[in-house]
């Protein structure tokens, strides 16, 4: 007893069974001009927590973690605002997330508590992201935590 359903991203989402990350035990994943992907080495079976660091100037940089777990990969977007340029490294992430990856979806998620909620669930919208519904068999029942989700049909990518 105790297995979980459906696969969830145990450390980063709160709630999780996760033990932590230990930052000493990362393997390079991708690195190009600007896009620097790394995994930490995974503890205890607790899904792999990838970094994602993308060079938007010479002195700005991009930062984004995220749980690989079932085909899809998790995003926390963190307190405070967001980081100037940081729709431009969401961007790179999604196409490494479609083109590497080979994810379905990408879920990102939030404290329902934020003051700027409303802010962040229309810009993910404008970006593509949809809410998702509680319940859905993906991600934790969490009534404080606010999922959206966007869905990268692997099916049409092989036909362009």
């Amino acid at each position: 007893c105790g297995a979980p359903d459906a696969p969830h991203p145990l450390v980063k989402i709160p709630g999780g069974r996760g033990t932590g990350r230990d930052h000493s035990l990362t393997v390079l994943l991708h690195k190009d001009d600007r896009l620097t992907v790394t995994q930490a080495a995974p503890v205890n079976g607790t899904p792999p927590v990838l970094y994602f660091q993308y060079q938007l100037s010479e002195t700005r940089v991009s930062y984004w973690e995220a749980v690989l777990s079932g085909g899809s990969l998790f995003l926390e977007i963190a307190e405070g605002a967001l980081p100037e340029g940081s729709k431009e490294g969401l961007t790179v992430l999604l196409e490494f997330a479609e083109e590497k990856l080979k994810v379905n979806y990408v879920f990102l998620w939030f404290y329902k508590s934020r003051d700027d909620r409303l802010s962040i669930t229309k810009t993910f919208h404008y970006l593509g992201f949809e809410i998702v519904k509680p319940g859905h068999p993906s991600v934790p029942t969490r009534p404080d935590i606010l999922f959206m989700v966007y869905s990268l049909d692997q099916s049409t990518s092989d036909e362009e």
